[in-house]
């Protein structure tokens, strides 16, 4: 049964974006450059990430508070610069390249610096890191591919762009708290977690998404 509230507090939210892409088109934001902006703010949170447990804890709270508000930007900021490009007439001839392309960067600049971050306790948390970042990528491969098969856009999987900066938003900020109160160890561990969580996430989405690519193309 659906919430009767859902619809309104729905069509608040979509004012709410659609005011603040008017403001920032007002004071010159275009769809291209929010989409950069927020590669920027996902090479912030990984820089974050990487110094976060090397400082002292206190510093560590402020750059993992830090990173999950560069995150947060970066889920506004792609929000927004679609709405944007479709509402003010600024779609232009490059905008899918800027749309997607520089996720795929955004995405491996938190993974890499989360998982470079905690080597110096885990070793092999880089390679994690690593398959964070390919899986990542793979899963905007797979739905690029569908759309060149002539097919519609495959959503699927439990881990799009979307959750996957949500979990190490939240990640972030569970780690912030853990920091004031736990060793660094488990610290780490509960980050190492996080990055394990975002792979195998997207490494289930790749599979759904190749599955359901499949069946819709056998069913023609």
């Amino acid at each position: 049964m659906s919430d009767p509230q859902a619809s309104p507090r729905r069509a608040a939210r979509d004012e709410r974006r659609l005011a603040l892409a008017a403001w920032l088109r007002a004071r010159g934001a275009t769809p291209n450059g929010l989409s950069l902006f927020a590669v920027g703010l996902s090479a912030l949170a990984g820089a974050a990430f990487f110094f976060a447990l090397r400082d002292p804890p206190h510093y560590g709270v402020a750059l993992l508070l830090f990173a999950a508000l560069c995150l947060a930007g970066r889920i506004v900021c792609n929000r927004l610069d679609g709405l944007m490009a479709r509402r003010g007439g600024m779609v232009g001839k490059a905008g899918e390249v800027y749309s997607d392309a520089p996720d795929r960067l955004a995405d491996a600049l938190v993974f890499l610096g989360v998982g470079y971050g905690l080597a110096a306790w885990l070793p092999w948390a880089s390679d994690l890191g690593w398959a964070a970042s390919l899986l990542a990528v793979g899963t905007a491969y797979v739905r690029v591919l569908g759309l060149a098969c002539g097919l519609r856009e495959h959503g699927e999987g439990p881990m799009p762009k979307r959750t996957r900066m949500l979990a190490m938003a939240w990640a972030a900020l569970l780690a912030a708290a853990g920091l004031a109160l736990a060793p660094v160890a488990v610290v780490a561990w509960l980050l190492l977690a996080a990055l394990a969580l975002v792979a195998a996430g997207a490494a289930l989405t790749i599979a759904l998404r190749l599955r359901a690519i499949v069946r819709e193309l056998e069913s023609r």
